[in-house]
């Protein structure tokens, strides 16, 4: 596991400050590193700073455009702003991203998509996706507590 993996995992535990001395050094020197990025955005959502964390995101993604993680973060991010179908675009390139490099249906997302459409209104679409991630994981709690809330 080299530096930049540590420093995500810090901030994944919750341990943002390690993780901040951490990225002030790898920013510097790792500057076209998408995780260094992906870092940056972890640290400024954990911050509330949720501009600057799409910022840097943006960047991880442009340096590596396959950079699931990076997608579902954004996404998440763009949920919370209320940028719903940007949020969906995200979520979807994620989700087509796992499903074509490791062969993943990742029915959490499928779920998180339908709750996004759910929130706009529309509720096929969201039953739709629903449907999928059943197939996938009938048993999923976050699965059935939404199916629940607009059957």
């Amino acid at each position: 596991m080299d530096i930049v993996e540590k420093a995500i995992n810090l901030a994944l535990e919750g341990k943002i400050r390690e993780a901040e001395k951490k990225l002030d050094v790898l920013i510097s020197r790792r500057r076209d590193d998408p995780r260094v990025w992906f870092l940056k955005g972890l640290i400024e959502r954990n911050k509330g700073r949720n501009e600057e964390a799409l910022k840097a995101l943006n960047r991880a993604t442009e340096l590596r455009s396959d950079f699931a993680e990076a997608w579902i973060l954004k996404g998440f991010i763009l949920r919370d702003l209320r940028m719903y179908d940007d949020a969906l675009r995200a979520l979807n390139k994620a989700y087509n991203i796992e499903l074509e490099e490791d062969d993943y249906e990742d029915y959490e997302l499928l779920i998180e998509m339908a709750h996004i459409y759910v929130l706009m209104g529309q509720i096929n679409k969201a039953i739709e996706l629903l449907n999928k991630a059943q197939e996938i994981n009938p048993e999923d709690e976050n699965l059935k507590k939404l199916l629940k809330s607009i059957q």
